[in-house]
């Protein structure tokens, strides 16, 4: 899966996919000076997952990720 973010002139920021299901939450680390990052989803369960975009500690942006 490719995800493309805008960090706003952040200096720190990470994405967040938590199961809806399980609240397993896996953190990614992202390179403000990047717009873009890969996540390999394949080993992830079939279900609804939430990814969210922090930027310097809030979060800026949610959206929802269907994996069948």
């Amino acid at each position: 899966m490719q995800v493309a973010y805008q960090t706003q002139g952040a200096t720190s920021a990470y994405l967040s996919i938590t199961s809806t299901q399980t609240a397993v939450s896996n953190n990614y680390i992202l390179n403000v000076s990047n717009n873009n990052l890969n996540i390999d989803v394949s080993s992830y369960p079939a279900g609804t997952y939430v990814i969210a975009l922090s930027c310097d500690g809030e979060i800026i942006e949610t959206k929802n990720l269907i994996i069948q």
